[in-house]
């Protein structure tokens, strides 16, 4: 065992984040933490790392376990990349540094190339002794892996913050450490750079808890879920999709022991209150003592908790869709657009008919967004059409999302925009977790989910039949995305989406729009078969 949790319990203020959490990690073993967002996944990896402490509890970690953490922002460094990756390999990396200093000597006509010669051969059977060319090797199997090995030579201070993030997942995997803990190591990676990465951590059997949002993630690489929800721990063997049958399984058993449990409840509350009923009529204390014997029945009884109502989900709200469309939604017929010199797509042409539900796949920068854009016209084609069927009314979710007025508070944004009472706008904000005082905050205040969740709530209110969405289920937990994905089976118009979320993919389009070598080509199947263009 490497690592044990305890009863871990976790305070912020008065807000009990933990309860009583127990975690055990065995050697090699990979486990998913899942949850709603803020229910603490990202604090039990800050409480095992040492950055938080828990209230009460025990961490206990096995001696000499090497631990790796990957933190979703982070820190600042000021060093070459390269030098970056290879801080924590201190004499490896003064060798190298020497090894440096002497090619640039060798190339000296001045100098005395035989000593120099004689004290490289040295420093480089020191190098391989202390398995520099293996940490060299490593180097260039990550960097290639993640497609980050052209930054080797820039400043890591210079680089992106999504740059940054995947050179400190490259950095943690090249040290090789005991346990990984990976807050969210999929983001700012592209479908490429994952599958590479699922490869690495199942090959390398390495122990990981990972938090991950990425519900194909999970299923492709870890072996437990951990699920935290309302202040406890739920163990569960197997991936994400066995997770979903087994958490199912046990809150229908839940549901119908604590039917089972309030039924004899009553019995028993009826029965008490028969039988000081029964004593008050006759003046009989053997009724009494029976009411007070199933009174302390009663109160020995270890309740089982109401399960959660799903009646404010987001999946048990519906579209207020407009009429139906013409059969053909959208023509797109030789269409082209480029930036300067790059072509995004050229002579491309397509159709999208009434009730197909397509995503627009392809490379990071193929122009997914452009597409979008093109058909919303907040940009202009270079050449061709794209022309719109009849009766079309388009609802858009962009992927930025900016108010106009970001003073306002969500309450007034819902007011205005769908033209709806307080009472009613309360009503519905709460079917998107948009409780009591949420609905004052102002918008200039709002997480990236949040943004998606009033936008969404904004746009049910809204007739439309043909649904664009860009990158709808970002910055959401997975209980949100699921939620989302109810909605959109149950919209009866067409849908066109751009996403990087392959479970989403997967299980809700059957038709993409394939960016690839500057065409634009509709392909029907499954994402998984038609996906191979993608990065």
């Amino acid at each position: 065992m490497l690592i044990q949790l305890q009863g871990i319990e976790k305070n912020y203020s008065t807000y009990p984040l933990f309860e009583n959490v127990s975690l055990k990690v065995e050697k090699g073993e990979r486990i998913g933490i899942v949850g709603t967002n803020g229910s603490g996944k990202s604090t039990i990896l800050k409480m095992i790392v040492g950055l938080e402490a828990p209230d009460k509890g025990t961490i206990s970690i096995q001696k000499n376990t090497a631990v790796g953490y990957l933190a979703q922002v982070p820190e600042p460094e000021q060093k070459i990349v390269r030098e970056y990756l290879l801080a924590s390999f201190e004499a490896v990396n003064h060798l190298q540094k020497q090894l440096k200093v002497l090619e640039q000597q060798m190339c000296d006509p001045d100098g005395d190339l035989d000593k120099t010669l004689a004290r490289y051969g040295k420093v480089q059977e020191e190098f391989e002794a202390a398995g520099g060319y293996e940490i060299e090797s490593r180097l260039e199997m990550i960097t290639n892996g993640l497609a980050v090995a052209h930054l080797l030579e820039q400043s890591f201070a210079d680089l992106s913050g999504g740059e940054q993030t995947i050179i400190n997942l490259a950095r943690i995997l090249l040290q090789q450490k005991d346990l990984l803990l990976l807050d969210e190591p999929t983001n700012h990676l592209d479908v490429q750079r994952i599958r590479w990465l699922e490869g690495y951590l199942v090959h390398e059997k390495t122990a990981c808890i990972i938090v991950s949002h990425d519900r194909q993630f999970l299923n492709n690489v870890v072996e437990k879920i951990v699920e935290i929800e309302d202040g406890q721990a739920w163990a569960y063997p197997g991936n994400y999709s066995a997770y979903k049958e087994q958490k199912e399984a046990r809150l229908e058993k839940l549901r119908k022991d604590f039917a089972e449990q309030q039924k004899e409840i009553q019995k028993m509350k009826l029965a008490i209150r028969r039988f000081r009923q029964w004593g008050h009529e006759g003046d009989n204390e053997k009724f009494f003592k029976k009411a007070k014997q199933l009174e302390r029945r009663l109160e020995k009884i270890q309740k089982i908790a109401k399960p959660k109502d799903d009646s404010n989900k987001l999946g048990n709200k519906n579209f207020q869709q407009a009429d139906r469309s013409g059969k053909e939604v959208l023509l797109g017929k030789g269409i082209q657009k480029s930036y300067a010199s790059r072509t995004l797509f050229k002579e491309s042409g397509f159709s999208i008919y009434w009730k197909e539900r397509l995503a627009i796949i392809g490379e990071n920068g193929a122009g997914k967004t452009t597409l979008m854009r093109l058909i919303m016209e907040n940009e202009k084609l270079d050449e061709g059409e794209m022309k719109l069927g009849s009766k079309v009314v388009i609802g858009y979710l962009p992927q930025m999302i900016e108010f106009e007025q970001p003073q306002r508070t969500i309450l007034q944004e819902f007011m205005y925009e769908c033209s709806l009472g307080e009472q009613e706008s309360r009503r519905i904000l709460a079917g998107y977790s948009f409780y009591k005082d949420d609905v004052m905050t102002q918008l200039r205040f709002l997480s990236g989910g949040e943004k998606v969740r009033l936008e969404l709530a904004k746009l049910m209110q809204k007739e439309v039949n043909f649904l664009l969405l860009d990158e709808p289920t970002n910055h959401l937990d997975i209980e949100t995305r699921e939620e989302i994905e109810e909605i959109l089976e149950e919209f009866e118009g067409t849908l066109l989406t751009v996403s990087h979320d392959r479970f989403f993919l997967e299980k809700m389009f059957q038709h993409f729009l394939v960016i690839d070598q500057q065409r634009v080509t509709k392909v029907t199947g499954s994402y998984s078969g038609v996906s191979t263009v993608e990065n």
